[in-house]
């Protein structure tokens, strides 16, 4: 079985990672219990830095929902000889011709369409629909049930929320926040939030 560590503690990560098989070696956090779900609580992301040596062996999972917190933990834990794995359950579908980037997590019932490209340290929450020829970008996060259709392109750091959709061959910028049951009709600028259906920028 594939060793991994967990940065950040979160219930529903690990019992993904149990059903995929993996040997879960402990997780990183400032919890004070030494346990977590029944696992070592390994330290902070200081200690594991400092410390590592005893840890190389193992890939590591990202488990913050925060994209610009993904990105920052990735770069400091890549700078120190880390590699992240790449967690797809078997429960989602995936084609044969997407592309899934290191460290990306896909969770059940999702699907991934042919020449979908799903960056790096990539979140696609349950459920989460990435249509054909889309791109979702490296950190960003795709809450549940979201739908991104054919041709679309979601940009770094960005989150989709729950039930969402956006429509065809639409751009959204990097870090933007699309919120829950939006319906994106046009492109969204990097950095905007918009909600509603049609999404406009909230104010």
């Amino acid at each position: 079985m594939k060793k991994i560590i967990l940065i950040g503690a979160f219930v529903e990560i690990i019992e993904l990672c149990e059903k995929c098989g993996y040997s879960i070696e402990g997780v990183v956090d400032e919890l004070s219990d030494r346990k977590f779900c029944g696992y070592d609580v390994l330290g902070n992301d200081d200690f594991i830095i400092s410390n590592k040596e005893k840890f190389l062996d193992s890939k590591l999972i990202m488990v913050p929902d925060k994209p610009l917190i993904r990105e920052k933990l990735y770069k400091r834990y890549k700078a120190a000889g880390f590699s992240f794995e790449t967690v797809i359950s078997s429960g989602a579908n995936v084609s044969k011709y997407a592309v899934i980037e290191e460290g990306a997590i896909v969770q059940d019932f999702c699907n991934v369409s042919a020449n979908a490209h799903i960056g790096r340290c990539a979140r696609l929450n349950v459920g989460a629909n990435v249509m054909h020829d889309s791109t979702v970008g490296d950190f960003s996060i795709l809450a549940p049930n979201c739908v991104v259709l054919g041709r679309s392109s979601i940009g770094e750091k960005c989150y989709v929320g729950a039930n969402s959709t956006i429509l065809p061959e639409k751009t959204i910028g990097n870090e933007a926040v699309i919120g829950a049951s939006s319906v994106v009709t046009k492109n969204v600028g990097k950095g905007l939030t918009v909600i509603g259906n049609p999404a406009r920028v909230m104010v």
